[in-house]
């Protein structure tokens, strides 16, 4: 959980970094929509994941999950 929010983080900041390097705005609206399409796809393999592991019905991954 903590590794998916670190890597949206830094998509984050990756994306506005190359916003403020392109000066055209069509460019940074191009940036905009594929960046954000990588952090719907990070964030619906991440609750695919979970969903998975959640599904097992053992309480301990379950917590062990939610932890890591």
């Amino acid at each position: 959980m903590i590794s998916w929010i670190i890597r949206l983080c830094a998509l984050c900041s990756m994306s506005a970094l190359m916003q403020m390097i392109v000066g055209n705005d069509a460019a940074k609206g191009a940036l905009k929509t594929i960046c954000g399409l990588l952090m719907l796809h990070m964030t619906c393999e991440s609750a695919q994941q979970m969903m998975q592991e959640m599904a097992c019905g053992d309480l301990m991954q379950m917590m062990s999950w939610l932890v890591k």
